[in-house]
């Protein structure tokens, strides 16, 4: 149902980016801020709204994955008789663990459609503002609001520019039993900074570059602990939830995703992991 309900919500999610393209390309230079930062904001809620979908799907077949060995487990000595007279051991999982991924899948596809969608229109956006600009370029009276109406934006990108920085100077929440640190908002703001690094070293971003100065510095080590520090995190976590006698079928999934390069997805499978530990 819930997975339902979330495909369900595709089209209008397709509706709202086509009517910021179509507010874009019928925008005078004092409305492209609000629109581009209608985008951001469309592109934010596209990659949270799913992030608890996924967990519940990398939870549940981690349940079915613990399930089908102990099932296996408990006709191990009922082999032989069902060899005898021609039963097959009943299969209960694979096909809802065939279900659970494709809907993984599913999820994560449509992420990656509407962070490319939102990047291009970003783009677009850019590159309109340059061009009304320069149709305004001999006209003092316009050009003076425009300076104003940048200089606003500058203000207002900086200000969530320095605020992104701050939360990424924080450490990452640890769990309240365990004491293992929860990694999935941790990454999400991780790819969200990156996500942002075109905006900073376009030729357009003379505007942004009081926040992009405060972020800037913090591209490089931010793709570097998405590439080496998070993964070496969620691996020694993993680690830790062994050693305290955790089942493996919800670890594995952890790892198969760490393994597969899908650093965000095991960031929540591993939290999941960690709060099913604790009982949370």
């Amino acid at each position: 149902m819930r997975f339902a309900a979330y495909r369900a919500t595709e089209a209008a999610e397709t509706a709202a980016y086509a009517a910021l393209s179509a507010q874009a390309s019928r925008s005078a230079i004092d409305a492209l801020d609000g629109v581009e930062q209608a985008v951001l904001a469309a592109a934010r809620e596209a990659s949270r709204a799913p992030t608890e979908l996924a967990a519940e799907v990398m939870t549940l077949s981690a349940e079915l994955q613990a399930f089908a060995v102990s099932s296996e487990e408990v006709l191990a000595p009922h082999r032989e008789f069902l060899a005898t007279h021609g039963a097959a051991p009943p299969d209960m999982t694979s096909g809802a663990l065939r279900s659970l991924a494709v809907m993984l899948g599913y999820v994560q596809r449509r992420v990656g459609r509407s962070d490319a969608t939102a990047t291009a229109l970003l783009g677009g956006i850019a590159l309109r503002r340059q061009a009304l600009v320069a149709l305004e370029a001999d006209e003092v009276t316009r050009e003076a609001s425009a300076r104003s109406r940048i200089r606003r934006a500058s203000e207002a990108f900086s200000e969530g520019a320095s605020a992104r920085a701050a939360a990424l100077s924080a450490a990452p929440p640890m769990s309240e039993k365990l004491r293992l640190p929860l990694l999935a908002e941790r990454c999400g703001e991780l790819l969200a900074l990156v996500q942002m690094r075109p905006l900073c070293e376009a030729a357009s971003s003379s505007w942004r570059e009081a926040g992009c100065a405060a972020l800037r510095g913090r591209f490089d080590s931010a793709e570097d602990e998405l590439r080496t520090g998070l993964p070496q995190k969620i691996a020694a976590g993993l680690v830790a939830l062994r050693e305290k006698g955790m089942a493996a079928a919800e670890l594995d999934t952890a790892q198969a995703r760490l393994d597969a390069g899908d650093v965000k997805g095991a960031a929540i499978a591993y939290d999941a992991a960690v709060r099913g530990a604790e009982g949370t």
